[in-house]
């Protein structure tokens, strides 16, 4: 069982970071792929040891930040993604940094993944406008906690005009919410939906955003038939 555990978490790591492996693979970059995964591996194959709780500066408004960080111990990367960025200001490879910005951006959309209970929704107290707007302000707040190191690191490294790129982390995030209440029963769909959203926003020049209009008052309206049930 504890076996199976580890599997399970694994492959799960590898869906959420799928995106971001692809577009390594697609550069080439085969070693950062392997340090990483390794890494990982390496992480869940450790003994448990009853350390300290580390304490995450998050905004509890949504709590499966808390919860997220703690569960796929993702803390832990990203001192590796830290490591990538030195390595690609050390041998002038661009694309490495964006990789590195692709992969923050889905780390800060792994909370969105889980799912609150309709009892929750149905017990707030905001609107469904109101409520999307707080998880929006949630998902920017702690996005801007996870790029903090990411943005000294650039500093340190006098990497100034790759801190403007930094903005784009907190899209992914924000979408992935909207994606979230559309497909609030299917988990798997929600999966695929922002698959396609990163593929085609990187091959395809950000067209997937012209849906978001759309995809923003089907939220709403998923929100609102989840509060009135």
């Amino acid at each position: 069982m504890k076996r199976n555990y580890k599997v399970i978490l694994f492959t799960e790591y590898i869906i959420y970071s799928f995106p971001f492996y692809l577009v390594l693979l697609l550069k080439r970059e085969f070693v950062p792929i392997a340090i990483i995964i390794l890494f990982k591996i390496a992480l869940i194959s450790v003994p448990r040891f009853n350390l300290k709780i580390i304490k995450y500066p998050f905004d509890t408004f949504n709590i499966y930040w808390h919860i997220s960080f703690r569960k796929y111990k993702i803390i832990y990367i990203l001192p590796v993604l830290i490591l990538v960025i030195f390595m690609a200001v050390n041998s002038n490879n661009q694309n490495l940094q964006y990789a590195v910005f692709l992969g923050l951006s889905v780390i800060a959309c792994v909370p969105s993944f889980e799912r609150e209970q309709i009892e929750e929704i149905k017990q707030n107290p905001f609107d469904a406008v109101k409520y999307v707007r707080y998880q929006f302000k949630n998902s920017i707040i702690n996005t801007a906690y996870l790029i903090f190191p990411i943005a000294i690191t650039l500093s340190f490294l006098l990497q100034w005009e790759k801190m403007i790129f930094l903005i784009f982390i907190f899209i992914a995030p924000l979408y992935n919410l909207l994606l979230k209440y559309i497909c609030f029963n299917n988990s798997l769909l929600q999966q695929i939906f922002f698959a396609i959203f990163i593929t085609g926003s990187i091959f395809l020049f950000g067209v997937p955003f012209l849906a978001t209009p759309i995809i923003y008052k089907k939220a709403i309206k998923t929100l609102k038939q989840l509060k009135a049930c």
